[in-house]
């Protein structure tokens, strides 16, 4: 989990700002990223013909995925509309996990080339685990899986992976980088609880900062928050060791641990660890960043929780000021601060100041985000029910 995620960096730090802290915790994992369709899943894999990967392989070798935005949507259309097919017949139970990865599908789409990139930069890393299991696999097999990685089919990687696991002659950290691979590979194909147990099992055998960090992600993607509260502790301590208690790097670990024990309610708590890390911000990154606005929003949102509204709007304000200072007014994330100030005047009853902030708000998402974009049907909202001019 990281302050700076795209989707899941916008929505993870800003806390579901829209939704609430029910709506934040799916809205959050709405922005998992990866990509794969009908062709690659593991029940119907595309197999490439030999030919195929031997023109394909040396020049994917230089120049990276073939892939480009138009297969790329129709791929991601294709799995959609595969889900779509399973939620008609889903249980009850079934369907809420399948709502959201359709969801996520829809997100992808509506922004194929940071999903697109998103899954390059994981077909990169897939390939860097592929190469350091070459003596145990064999040259040929990695340059397969590595041909077909580069065509979008994940299937060969996750077979070697499986096989890697298996071995039990294979050195502990070995086995940790296959899981690893695995729920990369899960997670690029929005399987989120296969991704969760693979992510889990890779920690549990080498709990490095990446492998926690996945397990993190994903245990609080899945509402298995006090999982993901015990991984970004040991998170946040790894920082203080590696980097200090007065790092940047120590205070988005700090952060992320905020944002997680605010998800249970545990208020205090959460604005004690908000105030550290603004504290360290102000040293580090200073208060003229974008960062340091978000921060300062957050805090906001758990002041506000506890019902010191005044105290809560002054950061509201200081934020919207930092953020039209170094983001400008034309970006949504200044929006999302509008319409967090907002809601705190609405709170202390004072609607016709509110109002302008949400008509600003909507305006520049009209001009920003998708037509059907979940913010602007809040905002929508939020103006409707205000009282009558």
């Amino acid at each position: 989990m990281s302050e700076t995620w795209a989707v899941f960096e916008a929505w993870l730090i800003a806390e579901g700002m829209w939704l609430g802290p029910l709506g934040a915790l799916v809205a959050v994992f709405l922005s998992v990223w990866g990509f794969i369709a009908k062709p690659f899943s593991k029940n119907k894999p595309t197999q490439l013909a030999p030919e195929t990967i031997a023109q394909i392989a040396p020049v994917q070798a230089k120049d990276g995925p073939a892939l480009t935005v138009p297969e790329f949507i129709r791929l991601r259309r294709e799995l959609k509309a595969d889900l779509e097919q399973e939620l008609a017949q889903a249980s009850d139970a079934e369907k809420f996990q399948l709502r959201a990865r359709i969801a996520e599908l829809e997100s992808q789409i509506a922004n194929p080339d940071k999903s697109l990139a998103d899954a390059q930069k994981r077909i990169t890393d897939l390939e860097a685990i592929l190469d350091r299991s070459g003596n145990t696999i064999g040259g040929d097999r990695i340059a397969d899986a590595k041909a077909a990685l580069e065509q979008g089919d994940y299937s060969v990687a996750d077979d070697i992976f499986a096989e890697i696991e298996a071995n039990n002659d294979l050195a502990v950290q070995e086995s940790a980088r296959a899981a690893y691979g695995r729920g990369e590979v899960a997670e690029a194909e929005i399987r989120w609880h296969d991704a969760y147990a693979h992510y889990k099992r890779a920690s549990n055998l080498d709990d490095t900062t990446d492998h926690l960090d996945a397990y993190a992600r994903m245990a609080w993607l899945l509402a298995k928050t006090e999982e993901a509260i015990t991984a970004d502790e040991r998170l946040v301590s790894r920082a203080k060791s590696d980097f200090g208690d007065q790092s940047p790097e120590y205070a988005n670990r700090l952060n992320n641990l905020a944002v997680d024990v605010k998800a249970q309610g545990r208020f205090p708590e959460a604005e004690t660890l908000y105030n550290e890390a603004l504290e360290i911000g102000r040293a580090t990154i200073g208060t003229g960043h974008p960062d340091y606005a978000t921060r300062l929003n957050n805090l906001a949102l758990v002041v506000k929780a506890q019902g010191r509204l005044p105290e809560a709007e002054a950061l509201y304000r200081e934020a919207r000021e930092i953020a039209r200072a170094t983001i400008g007014t034309g970006h949504p994330e200044y929006a999302n601060h509008l319409s967090n100030l907002a809601h705190c005047l609405l709170a202390q009853d004072r609607p016709t100041e509110a109002r302008p902030l949400w008509e600003q708000a909507l305006e520049i998402m009209q001009a920003t985000l998708p037509a059907d974009h979940p913010h602007i049907k809040d905002v929508q909202g939020d103006l409707a029910a205000l009282p009558s001019k």
